[in-house]
């Protein structure tokens, strides 16, 4: 690591343990946003947390791309089962360490961890850190910033390479949230997409992250559409119809078919959807008149 700022605490460790709401032991920073909300509710993004809780089955392949200290990578461990298999991927070295910590205390033998970026080539890059607030808003690329701020080298691939390399597994969902590189990393996992037609994404739509790599969440949204995916926004009561984002953050689901997101939806909120959707609908035709 380079900059003088890493000898701060701002960019330091300070462990502490809690609980999942499926009470799994997991290592946080109570300075962290993240870590902050588990340790008051035992759950970051609860409105994703419950999407996966009522979608994950056992024997399913999750992939976690950017997977901080393994929230998400400890809940889809536990519902997925032995049969299943977790591969994480987090290139900060502090999270990365964390993350493995978290996993053997946890008792996760279905994962894998991957000190690895994922994007649409191979190569070296610096990842730029952010500080103990918010350790996840680390990036790739610099926001207004990272002038003052410390770089990491990290090793690039893409999910289609680690994949190829792991003898081609079948993916049922991808988790990316990756600040920023999200449409990157969607145009290197092009062979994995297409060799998995049911697979389901969750991906993070923040237009402040996208403009770091001079886009906008409209052309994230445009790529997904181009490869086939319907796409449906997260909410607390469940998946809406997809409206465009404005400046705070919003997990997307994206999927092929309406009939793979249902089926393994729990009933009620399958119901839900539905109804929301053909609302949704509805308010839409009433304006095309």
């Amino acid at each position: 690591m380079s900059g003088a700022a890493m000898t701060g605490d701002d960019y330091r460790w300070q462990g502490r343990l809690g609980r999942l709401l499926n009470g799994m032991p997991i290592e946080v920073d109570a300075r962290d946003m993240v870590g902050s909300h588990i340790l008051r509710n035992g759950v970051w993004e609860p409105e994703t947390a419950a999407f996966f809780l009522g979608w994950l089955r056992p024997g399913m392949t999750f992939v976690d791309a950017g997977a901080h200290v393994g929230h998400y990578t400890l809940l889809a461990s536990d519902l997925i089962g032995a049969g299943g298999r977790v591969i994480a991927f987090e290139p900060h070295p502090l999270l990365v360490q964390v993350l493995r910590r978290n996993v053997e205390r946890a008792g996760c033998a279905n994962a894998t961890v991957s000190e690895l970026a994922l994007g649409r080539a191979s190569g070296a890059v610096d990842l730029i850190l952010h500080p103990c607030d918010n350790f996840g808003a680390s990036s790739l690329r610099a926001d207004t910033q990272a002038g003052h701020r410390p770089r990491a080298p990290v090793e690039l691939t893409t999910l289609d390479d680690y994949l190829e390399r792991a003898g081609g597994p079948k993916v049922d969902v991808v988790k990316l949230d990756v600040e920023g590189a999200e449409l990157d990393v969607i145009d290197g996992a092009r062979a994995t997409l297409a060799a998995n037609p049911d697979i389901l994404l969750v991906v993070e739509f923040l237009r402040e992250n996208a403009r770091r790599f001079g886009r906008d969440v409209e052309d994230l949204e445009s790529r997904l559409r181009e490869l086939g995916f319907l796409l449906f926004t997260l909410t607390p009561s469940g998946p809406c119809r997809y409206e465009r984002v404005g400046e705070l953050a919003a997990n997307v689901v994206a999927v092929r078919s309406l009939a793979t997101l249902l089926s393994r939806l729990p009933e009620s909120v399958a119901a839900l959807t539905l109804v929301q959707l053909a609302r949704a609908g509805r308010r839409s035709a009433g304006r095309g008149r």
